[in-house]
């Protein structure tokens, strides 16, 4: 008796043993969509989220912002040729409208807006004109009357009739009467009528025409000179190694760029679509390498070998603020972020001591 409520029991501590074994397991094998190199979530040991601010003049970013060959110049002709989404935030849900887009590129229109004060007093009035002294210049009611044309001495000149045209001796040339040759012998000949062509249809105008937009009235391209950049440091336990699995870029106007003397941010992308842009044309989007032309890289493979820098200016946090807006000043956000990226390279270092 004693024997089968032993049993009982170390059955019933072998299905409590199951089923807390079963709750602590990840049940879920889904993948981020966003990655390139997709990675289970069942194998993430560690993740944090950062948000870093690419400045493309700076010496170690130069290479993906030559002349004719930036980033920013590439990602926005794809959008104009329908090759890439553009997006109007890093959450990269809902596509951006392509009129909203061409909104973006125009420059903006700098006149300044005349405050109530100003109007009143007469500023911006282009109906009135003064006359240099402040004095506004009287309307003539009635126009003036001809005044006849002088010879420069103070005389009216007579105006000279039209004379026939002579045969070079002064004698006027007998006028010449005009006959037909074609209808000399045939009374009443119709001529044939003429059937008129059809006007020709310019496909290429009425493209441009239909065209959001308009490259007369775009900023320049060295003018997006700034990338935003949102990725996963992940390590993966399966692989036992360390990933900056980027997940979208974003282009950014910098704050001496803009009328309100603030960042603008263009669009935004999702880099699996930059990725498969990039290597769709190996020799075209090209990493550009001053110290060797005969090696450019391709904009993918400089993004896999982190072959730019860029500062963090925000980690993932339950108040999603950046790091100025956590520390207070910019002088304490940047000696943060400093921080950061050494702690993130000593913990990815020391996962490796024994």
């Amino acid at each position: 008796m004693k024997q089968a409520g032993s049993v009982a029991v170390a059955a019933v501590l072998a299905v409590l043993a199951g089923g807390v074994a079963q709750a602590q397991e990840k049940e879920s094998t889904k993948t981020n969509p966003l990655s390139v190199r997709e990675i289970s979530d069942s194998d993430i040991m560690m993740k944090k989220t950062l948000w870093r601010r690419v400045d493309l003049n700076e010496k170690q970013n130069q290479a993906m912002f030559s002349k004719n060959n930036q980033i920013t110049k590439y990602l926005i002709d794809a959008v104009k040729a329908g090759v890439l989404v553009a997006y109007p935030n890093d959450s990269v849900s809902t596509p951006m409208d392509v009129s909203k887009f061409a909104e973006k590129l125009a420059v903006p229109d700098q006149a300044v807006a005349l405050t109530a004060e100003e109007k009143a007093a007469g500023f911006g009035d282009e109906a009135k004109t003064d006359d240099g002294w402040g004095n506004a210049t009287p309307k003539d009611k009635k126009p003036a009357a001809k005044q006849p044309v002088d010879d420069g001495w103070g005389t009216p000149t007579k105006t000279a009739k039209a004379q026939p045209a002579d045969d070079g001796w002064g004698t006027p040339a007998p006028k010449k009467k005009t006959t037909a040759k074609n209808t000399k012998g045939k009374k009443g000949a119709k001529p044939a009528p003429v059937v008129p062509e059809p006007p020709k249809v310019d496909s290429a105008a009425m493209a441009k025409a239909a065209s959001p937009f308009n490259s007369a009235n775009e900023r320049l391209a060295d003018e997006y000179s700034v990338l935003d950049i949102k990725e996963d440091w992940v390590f993966d336990r399966k692989r036992s190694r360390l990933y900056f699995d980027i997940q979208t870029v974003g282009i950014i106007i910098p704050a001496d760029k803009t009328p309100s003397g603030l960042e603008q941010p263009v669009a935004y992308f999702k880099y699996k679509d930059l990725d498969k842009l990039f290597r769709s044309d190996p020799k075209k989007f090209i990493w550009y390498n001053f110290q060797n032309q005969a090696q450019h890289k391709n904009l993918a493979d400089a993004f896999d070998l982190r072959l730019f820098w860029g500062r963090i200016y925000k980690v993932s946090n339950p108040k999603d603020r950046d790091l100025i807006g956590q520390y207070g000043s910019e002088r304490e956000g940047l000696m943060k972020s400093y921080q950061i990226e050494q702690e993130l390279m000593e913990q990815e270092h020391s996962l490796w001591e024994y």
